[in-house]
């Protein structure tokens, strides 16, 4: 083979991986700057919730970089399969997993609480200044804060898990034909996420309640 060929050819071989590392950053950057739109969105609320117009400000913020991370996550997880369907049935199993987990925690939670507000109030009623009756009301209180940093640290996990999907179906929804099943099916364990998370948090107002009733 001559010199000049074998320049061409390297040439080609070259320009043609160059192209396809451009469509791949490409969709990376738009898979990052999705899921930055989505927290940006998200945030956005968030920060209108807690108050003023500034508030709204540092909350679209602190969602725009956090679904810039979420958007990261897609890109990467993308990277793991050969197709599209592929990549949407993982992550619907994903979540389905997830679910799981909280129906398991929030079921067990539910007992807790009954339980842990029972016997708040009898020893709420049977208090007194004695030193076993303060070593028994400190005991609670700890068992009952760890209950309440477990329950805060699944929220956090479940949160951003939420935001990951929802930059997921952003973004595969742009070019789903209707009535994708992939998207359905997914679609369908993200509200069943939302519904976990929400039972989570009331959990964590009436854990965050027993504690203030042992606060005497």
């Amino acid at each position: 083979m001559s010199t000049t060929l074998a320049r061409t050819c390297l040439t080609l071989v070259l320009s043609a991986f160059l192209a396809l590392a451009g469509c791949m950053t490409t969709d990376r950057q738009q898979t990052v700057g999705g899921g930055a739109a989505v927290g940006a969105g998200l945030g956005a609320v968030l920060g209108y919730v807690v108050g003023d117009g500034r508030g709204a400000l540092i909350g679209a913020a602190i969602g725009a970089a956090t679904g810039a991370l979420a958007g990261h996550v897609v890109a990467e997880r993308k990277t793991q399969y050969a197709s599209r369907e592929d990549f949407l049935d993982a992550e619907a199993k994903r979540v389905a997993e997830f679910n799981a987990t909280a129906r398991n925690y929030n079921e067990q939670l539910r007992k807790d609480i009954a339980q842990l507000s029972e016997e708040a109030e009898i020893l709420r009623a049977d208090y007194t200044e004695q030193e076993a009756q303060q070593v028994r009301m400190a005991e609670k209180r700890s068992e009952l804060n760890n209950r309440m940093q477990r329950t805060a640290a699944l929220e956090q996990e479940l949160v951003k898990e939420l935001e990951v999907q929802t930059a997921i179906l952003q973004e595969e929804r742009k070019e789903a034909p209707k009535d994708d099943p992939y998207i359905a099916e997914l679609e369908k364990e993200v509200l069943a996420l939302q519904a976990n998370l929400e039972s989570l948090r009331e959990g964590s107002v009436q854990l965050a309640g027993i504690d203030e009733r042992l606060s005497i």
